[in-house]
């Protein structure tokens, strides 16, 4: 599959396809490439980034809306999730931020394990009926979505690792499997109040593009 030019976005967070998070936006360059991708009905990449390491696979996202705008230009926005995507390298582009070299992922053809995917489903209402109650929704077993794994995971209480794990694996099996495991190991544990606050800290929150500031 040819190599295509997208920016890229650096982020200590894991999107997945279908998924949306809420962003804060105030440094110049990302002001410069949200603006261009509204302008534009463009995508960008999204990538985990820790220590400075950006991680080789990533998801594309757009702007789903702007929930605000500020008199200096920082701007609170949503964003969804699209396209998994590798790196194969980027350089920083003439306003500042990267321009990677890509290449699209495409989807699994394999037939999903339906037997794998109910039990998975049902390990995952039983968590979100135990930390989140009424608050999000079950998921029906018997559900055809080729991205169930993606879906799921966002309300499971992935760490960073287990989240850029996910992304990274090909086949939704695969995923399933990894989903099933950890909801095997971390049922048990939301007895305990840490857990359960631990689980929800994980989920999505009004992000900045730099973890380190306060507004």
């Amino acid at each position: 599959m040819s190599e295509q030019l997208l920016p890229l976005f650096p982020l200590q967070a894991v999107m997945f396809p279908g998924a949306r998070l809420p962003l804060h936006i105030f440094e110049d360059r990302y002001r410069d490439l949200v603006n261009e991708c509204l302008r534009e009905e463009k995508e960008f990449g999204m990538t985990l980034a820790v220590g400075g390491d950006v991680a080789s696979v990533g998801c594309t996202a757009a702007v789903s809306s702007v929930l605000k705008r500020y008199p200096d230009g920082r701007m609170d926005i949503v964003v969804e999730g699209r396209r998994r995507f590798r790196v194969h390298g980027h350089d920083v582009g003439p306003v500042g931020y990267l321009v990677g070299r890509v290449e699209y992922l495409p989807s699994d053809p394999q037939e999903v394990d339906r037997r794998l995917a109910d039990e998975t489903i049902r390990l995952y209402n039983d968590l979100v009926t135990l930390v989140y109650k009424e608050r999000v929704d079950r998921v029906q077993e018997g559900s055809s979505d080729s991205q169930l794994s993606f879906f799921l995971a966002q309300k499971a209480g992935l760490d960073l690792p287990q989240r850029q794990q996910l992304l990274e694996t090909e086949s939704e099996n695969e995923r399933l499997k990894i989903l099933h495991q950890y909801l095997t190991v971390v049922l048990p544990r939301l007895t305990r109040a840490s857990e359960v606050e631990r689980v929800i800290r994980s989920d999505g929150y009004l992000q900045s593009e730099d973890p380190s500031e306060e507004e």
